[in-house]
């Protein structure tokens, strides 16, 4: 699955959902305060990804600015278990 994610300032996404080039994205959409997420289930090809980036690359958003990386941090989160075997004490 492929995730689009736009952000604007007026949370009005008329332009996105009324565009024809976008109707193999409109598969799967959600709408949140000031952003609007597109998928597809299939593969989207290299034109219509070129097409959005170019056209709305203004108002995309990576997913990690909306969706926190939690994956925990040796020696930070956790101390690693010091009689743990030989191939796993690499970091």
């Amino acid at each position: 699955m492929n995730y689009y994610v736009f952000k604007k300032e007026d949370d009005n996404f008329e332009e996105f959902l009324n565009d024809k080039n976008l109707r193999p994205l409109l598969k799967f959409k959600i709408k949140f305060k000031n952003h609007l997420m597109l998928a597809s289930y299939e593969e989207v090809d290299q034109q219509l990804q070129s097409y959005v980036t170019l056209k709305y690359g203004d108002y995309m958003v990576s997913k990690t600015e909306i969706f926190g990386d939690f994956t925990p941090k040796p020696f930070v989160d956790y101390s690693p278990d010091e009689n743990r075997p030989a191939k796993f004490k690499k970091l």
